[in-house]
């Protein structure tokens, strides 16, 4: 199998698009297609459905996927690992909304002052679509809401918060004391999106206490549900880590619901078997250390050869 007609096709499979793939790989469109028609002539089968627009990946594609991607990354290690601690130009990580806004500032700010010329990218996205950056490679590693249940992917719980129901200053349920899951459903309801894992907590408590919220919006950005809440639009369940300033703020208040105690983990998630080297490795120690896991790092998980 050709290493470059391999890594055309992973080019192709990230980008959806042959145009797009030789721009990225600095080669003609056509040489890209040759590859590609040697590549599914020498293993006997379609690795994509292509039209006018889209370029999916076939059945067959999906699999070679799989395995194009640990080639990748055996590749990668044996680069790293020959050239020794060789900064980077720079890499990619993923993070869901509250981690990068609560949760890695400071952070970030004294690894970049340790590394003044290198280039970090943040996707921030829900914790789905970060699971698929890493299981693709386009990403080195994330910090999503758990649990997750993958075999590809190890995590480790990074910290806990609860998600208590909040409503604005001025609502009438303000300073009140319990309410029933039937009330609380009856609320005009700001919920997170139903892919992310914070909405699929909320989901489960109400399903358990059988009844359906009357859910008017639905959002991926807390900050954004945090406001419209305390603008009085409505009432959510917010991480506590997300209201914490506008609850001594006294913009928000908690309301405790009878029996519906919400929490979420937020945890470092990266592809089982994944080389780091030195300079991505000290990120991730710094981060597991804020948070006082760093003991759960592994030696196998960490760039000593």
């Amino acid at each position: 199998m050709n290493f470059f007609h391999l890594k055309y096709f992973l080019t192709i499979a990230r980008r959806g698009s042959f145009t797009q793939a030789a721009r990225e790989l600095n080669v003609t469109q056509p040489t890209v297609s040759s590859g590609i028609s040697e590549l599914e002539r020498n293993l006997g089968v379609k690795l994509f459905n292509r039209d006018s627009r889209h370029v999916d990946l076939t059945l067959q594609g999906r699999t070679l996927m799989s395995y194009a991607v640990q080639i990748e990354d055996l590749l990668d290690e044996a680069g790293q690992r020959l050239s020794g601690d060789v900064l980077p130009h720079g890499f990619r990580f993923g993070a869901i909304d509250a981690a990068v806004i609560y949760m890695l500032p400071g952070i970030l700010k004294a690894y970049l002052d340790s590394y003044p010329e290198l280039d970090v990218s943040i996707q921030v996205e829900p914790s789905r679509y970060l699971i698929e950056e890493l299981l693709t490679n386009r990403s080195e590693f994330a910090l999503i809401s758990l649990p997750l249940d993958n075999p590809k992917i190890q995590t480790i719980t990074l910290c806990r918060d609860d998600m208590p129901l909040v409503v604005g200053a001025g609502h009438r349920l303000a300073g009140r004391g319990t309410i029933t899951p039937a009330e609380a459903a009856q609320e005009t309801l700001i919920l997170f999106h139903p892919d992310s894992v914070s909405r699929q907590i909320v989901d489960e408590r109400f399903a358990a206490a059988g009844v359906a919220p009357r859910i008017v919006m639905e959002m991926r950005s807390p900050e954004a549900m945090r406001k419209l809440v305390e603008a009085g639009i409505g009432v959510s369940f917010l991480p506590g880590m997300t209201v914490r300033d506008s609850l001594q703020a006294g913009s928000l208040c908690t309301v405790p619901v009878d029996g519906m105690m919400f929490e979420r983990e937020i945890g470092l998630a990266w592809r089982r078997g994944r080389y780091f080297g030195p300079t991505i490795s000290h990120l991730i120690e710094q981060i597991l250390k804020a948070f006082g896991c760093l003991e759960a790092w592994a030696p196998e998980d960490s760039a000593a050869p």
